[in-house]
């Protein structure tokens, strides 16, 4: 069956290391938020609270936790965890084979629970936790984005169009890096402009950069763009000369 080995250890950033029997062990806990919450674990609150939930334990640094509620098909669940981490995966290959260093992808993990519950639940969701920024320092980090963060946020959402360009899928973190947290759609068609939301949120010379840096992705100049050119581009009509 799919999933990772688990081996009894110290909880840590490494999800091979926890003892799952020891945080998993009410097979009703994911019947709901507040059953999650009244296992131990924090539920985090979010904007959009639909089916998956996401959670957190105080005993272990570095993961989080994402699991659907039981009610979800549990075939649909392990079809979207696996979708999740594909994309993960084919994000985190481009971004270390392209070399960038402005953007980020948490890896992802499918953890087998238990076996006491087999007959209701199978896996959940673990992923590499980030210290990411809330969505008012995220926005004025748009606001101040440098050339470099700009062309290579632009060039993964150009060969990952799937991807939803929302400030909340993609936030900053504290290090200055965007971070590519929704893996899901990673495969999925999309007619709407690249940065369909990001772009509200970027000044007028980097609105100009960006669809410079996307024609010449278009026109398959070079896939991997590089920024001496968009140096030398006027950029007078911004105020924002701190990027």
């Amino acid at each position: 069956m799919p999933g990772s080995v688990i081996v009894p250890a110290m909880p840590g950033a490494d999800p091979a290391a926890l003892d799952l029997k020891a945080l998993f062990r009410d097979a009703s806990m994911f019947d709901s938020r507040s059953a999650w919450g009244a296992a131990g674990f924090l539920v985090i609150d979010r904007a959009n609270n639909g089916k998956i939930m996401v959670a957190r334990h105080p005993s272990v640094q570095g993961l989080l936790f994402k699991k659907y509620v039981s009610s979800f098909s549990q075939t649909g669940q392990l079809e979207n965890y696996e979708r999740r981490i594909e994309g993960a995966k084919r994000l985190r290959d481009f971004v270390d084979k392209s070399r960038f260093d402005r953007v980020v992808v948490p890896r992802k993990w499918l953890l087998e629970l238990p076996r006491s519950f087999f007959r209701k639940e199978s896996y959940v969701l673990a992923v590499e936790q980030l210290d990411l920024l809330g969505d008012e320092p995220t926005v004025a980090a748009y606001n101040r984005i440098d050339p470099i963060g700009l062309k290579e946020l632009c060039t993964v959402l150009f060969h990952f169009r799937g991807m939803d360009s929302s400030a909340k899928n993609l936030p900053f973190v504290a290090d200055g890096r965007i971070a590519f947290i929704d893996t899901e759609h990673w495969d999925r068609g999309n007619s709407k402009p690249y940065l369909h939301q990001v772009s509200e949120y970027l000044m007028a010379d980097h609105r100009k950069l960006a669809k410079k840096i996307f024609d010449q992705l278009e026109d398959n100049e070079d896939s991997r763009v590089g920024t001496g050119a968009f140096y030398d581009e006027d950029t007078s009509d911004s105020s924002s000369s701190s990027s």
